[in-house]
């Protein structure tokens, strides 16, 4: 062999070298295993040969394992496509919801503030403290809610308006005193109110009435009908309420025929009177 021949090989050889450490960085691990391995070409490729036997020999004792190995492989790797699109999907979703969210969350607590000012001066005539937050859960939006928290007693703190905390007359003031503070942010046409006065003591009602009143007689305020069997006398009425008594029972039908002869409210009650007798 030439000169030129060994040099030839020599640079064959150095570049072949710098090829396979370009794929796999010779550690002394592969090192030691490189010493290990025969010398020539014949007795590499013989031992190649060899250990692709032993593979196949290992593998192919159950046919069906390369078939599974490679459906598994096909539905990993379509798995994996399906959640780039889904997870590049769900971060476009999310910036949608966070810009949405902004704009409706802002309007939301404003809202809610505007009501909590008007509860919170109107509860402070009538009971100690109380006031109207957002229950705001992220992105659970169906979670979101309105807690009323009240004190009625100095001594106490404020807690979430409920039935294992307040009594029955408590919640019927907290109630009317919130839908109160809805009279301004609210567009219908009429409120209807039943029976709110039930089981409140008389100092409370009295209060809750002129609350009440107060309210619905704002200018360009809706009508407010209150339903009651019964209403504590002396109370304050303003110009804009009017009273108007259902009569009703087994006494009726006599007062009825002298009314709609346009008889006095007195001949009436005396007439019903007598009739009783």
């Amino acid at each position: 062999m030439g000169k030129k021949e060994v040099e030839d090989h020599r640079q064959q050889l150095a570049a072949a070298k710098r090829h396979a450490e370009s794929i796999a960085v010779i550690t002394p691990v592969l090192g030691k295993a490189f010493i290990e391995m025969p010398d020539t070409i014949e007795d590499l490729e013989a031992a190649i040969q060899d250990n692709i036997s032993q593979a196949n020999s290992i593998l192919f004792l159950n046919h069906n394992v390369l078939e599974e190995y490679e459906e598994c492989q096909r539905k990993i790797e379509a798995i994996s496509a399906k959640l780039e699109v889904d997870e590049k999907e769900l971060r476009m979703y999310s910036t949608e919801i966070d810009a949405l969210k902004e704009n409706w969350l802002t309007t939301l607590r404003n809202l809610v503030a505007q009501i909590n000012g008007t509860f919170s001066r109107n509860f402070q005539e009538m009971a100690v403290a109380g006031e109207v937050s957002l229950d705001e859960h992220d992105i659970d939006f169906d979670q979101f809610g309105i807690l009323i928290k009240v004190k009625f007693r100095q001594a106490g703190e404020l807690q979430v308006l409920s039935a294992h905390h307040q009594s029955g007359g408590e919640r019927s003031v907290a109630t009317i005193l919130y839908l109160v503070s809805l009279q301004d942010l609210t567009n219908c046409p009429f409120r209807v109110v039943d029976e709110i006065n039930q089981g409140m003591d008389p100092i409370n009602e009295r209060k809750m009435f002129q609350q009440l009143v107060r309210a619905a007689s704002q200018p360009n305020t809706p009508q407010c009908f209150l339903l009651t069997p019964k209403l504590l006398p002396d109370l304050e009425y303003s110009e804009a309420c009017s009273i108007l008594n259902i009569m009703n029972g087994p006494w009726i039908d006599q007062p009825s025929k002298v009314w709609s002869n346009g008889d006095c409210w007195g001949t009436v009650v005396d007439l019903l009177g007598k009739s009783r007798c």
